[in-house]
């Protein structure tokens, strides 16, 4: 059965032509809609292995799947701009970064906007899924392409996977093994406005661009951001590595979430996540989102039913 290969524009009309991948997904989304606050619906087109799922955000949808060679040939063409949601990977750069970045060299793109992580490709980056972004970054440098890395900070979001959050607020105890060590915390919607923005505008070409919130914080501050905003008393408890995880795996936790965001906290305890910068200010013209905030805006993440019945000390 043929794959729906979505809707297309003309690209005769002389506009700059945006391309988003990974449309589907939550990043994605989030980007297009930001996009159509400042450029013309014309100029974007949304890229998905499942073309459908994408028709309600009132641009043309291509087919594409960075694990499919052959189908990005077409993705990409005409496309001036490409946004490059990064797939996830521990060998290195996963192949379908490689193939969209040959893709891109032989469509021409002007400039690939790569969706990369915090300080990724420093000397003694110690998380195997983060050196495969600093693997990918090598990777766009030598193909030639004009690039901008966007070294997004951890997302307040990763919170919810674990639903830490949750349990704090129904136990009074935030538990942590990061020590004192400091993240600057930028929300899914601001890295989307920063995509957006420098898909629209062009520029920071060749920049490896450290995105960050307003500021570094503690597991402490986390937690008094939580009572603050929830109006219980909670407090931050540092645990070891291993009473971490075995917390974690008693909530049901699959072993990857358990075994990750224990060894996210060896990572904060390291101070590899300890960066703040203006860069969400400077290119979107807003000021990025306090983790008070983010929680505020999003209560759902603070209620787990049974939560109250899990310990961070057993």
């Amino acid at each position: 059965m043929a794959k729906d290969q979505g809707t297309h524009i003309d690209l005769q009309g002389g506009f700059i032509v945006i391309v988003v991948s990974g449309a589907s997904g939550q990043l994605g989304r989030l980007t297009v809609g930001h996009l159509l606050q400042r450029v013309d619906a014309a100029r974007v087109v949304a890229l998905s292995r499942t073309p459908d799922a994408v028709a309600d955000l009132g641009v043309a949808t291509r087919y594409a799947d960075f694990d499919d060679p052959a189908s990005l040939r077409g993705a990409l063409e005409g496309a001036e701009r490409l946004l490059m949601i990064s797939m996830g990977s521990l060998t290195g750069a996963p192949r379908g970064h490689v193939n969209a970045i040959e893709a891109a060299v032989k469509a021409g793109v002007g400039q690939v906007i790569y969706t990369s992580f915090a300080r990724a490709g420093e000397p003694g980056q110690p998380q195997a899924l983060i050196q495969n972004h600093g693997e990918t970054e090598r990777l766009l440098a030598e193909s030639g392409l004009t690039f901008t890395a966007l070294r997004f900070n951890q997302w307040p979001e990763m919170w919810n996977l674990v639903g830490l959050p949750a349990i704090a607020v129904a136990t009074g105890v935030l538990p942590s093994n990061s020590g004192d060590g400091r993240v600057g915390h930028i929300t899914r919607d601001d890295s989307a406005a920063v995509a957006a923005a420098v898909l629209a505008e062009g520029g920071c070409e060749g920049q490896l661009l450290e995105v960050t919130g307003p500021e570094a914080v503690t597991d402490a501050d986390v937690a008094d951001a939580l009572a603050q905003v929830t109006g219980r008393p909670i407090r931050c408890e540092q645990v070891s590595d291993t009473d971490l995880a075995a917390a974690l795996s008693g909530r049901g936790l699959p072993e990857m979430y358990v075994q990750g965001w224990t060894g996210l906290g060896t990572y904060k305890r390291d101070g590899w996540f300890d960066v703040t910068t203006h860069a969400v200010e400077h290119l979107t013209g807003r000021k990025p989102t306090p983790i008070a905030d983010y929680f505020a805006a999003h209560p759902e993440a603070l209620e787990f039913p049974g939560a109250e019945t899990v310990s961070s000390t057993g």
